[in-house]
């Protein structure tokens, strides 16, 4: 009967299961549980009588649960959250605060950064697929290796971000200003940067098929635009 009450914990408990703290919860309710059905048989009840009655003094453990996960994701978002090689797909985190947090080898596909914080957080080889960072401020962060289809960058911070060898094919960063970022190795297919400012940004890629119609750049970028195959016919260099 012990394996039925480890099976239904597990249940209960799988959406938390890489929180710590959880765990420890998990593991104090099952043996809780396993002494009350012991007591419960110990006065006569029938095994499946006993276990019905173990399963139902349960209750809603799901406020106990939320209440720590928020606990500990606050305090990852003030020392850095590791949500490395995680599934997380269409995840909220907008207006989050996460410096020098971990998203690498995940799936984030669909997700929302809108506004979030993310100095020195790094998305190694992540899934960002239609992610939403509209707003957010990527200063120092490191977008590597990633696919970065469909992704919105709306009004976002760029200082010293890095996006080194990953794909930005078809995404739009009008009106956008760059400060010492890196498109070193990046797919630029379709890339637009209408209307955008550049100071001192990497580009050793094939910036070909890259749009760059109005925007403003200085000597270095343009010289190393150039150097890409860009066409550079209708910006200002300053």
């Amino acid at each position: 009967m012990q394996d039925h009450l480890r099976r239904y914990l597990d249940g209960i408990f799988s959406p938390y299961e890489d929180l710590n703290e959880v765990k420890d919860l998990k593991e104090e309710l099952f043996l809780d549980l396993s002494e009350k059905w012991v007591d419960l048989k110990a006065q006569g009840y029938g095994e499946a009588e006993a276990y019905r009655l173990t399963i139902s003094s349960i209750g809603d453990v799901s406020e106990i649960i939320e209440s720590i996960t928020v606990k500990t994701r606050e305090l990852q978002r003030k020392i850095g959250m590791d949500l490395s090689k995680t599934n997380l797909v269409n995840s909220d985190f907008q207006q989050v605060t996460v410096h020098d947090g971990k998203f690498n080898y995940s799936n984030l596909r669909g997700s929302d950064f809108s506004n979030a914080d993310l100095t020195h957080s790094s998305f190694k080889c992540s899934d960002l697929r239609n992610v939403v960072f509209d707003g957010a401020n990527l200063s120092h962060a490191k977008l590597t290796m990633a696919d970065l289809t469909s992704a919105s960058f709306n009004g976002c911070i760029f200082d010293q971000t890095d996006f080194s060898k990953s794909d930005l094919s078809g995404v739009s960063f009008d009106n956008q200003t760059f400060t010492g970022t890196n498109f070193n190795y990046t797919g630029l297919a379709k890339t637009s940067f209408r209307n955008a400012v550049f100071h001192n940004v990497l580009f050793k890629t094939n910036a070909k098929k890259a749009i760059f119609d109005g925007a403003t750049m200085d000597k270095l970028t343009y010289a190393l635009l150039k150097g890409s195959k860009a066409d550079l016919r209708n910006v200002t260099v300053v």
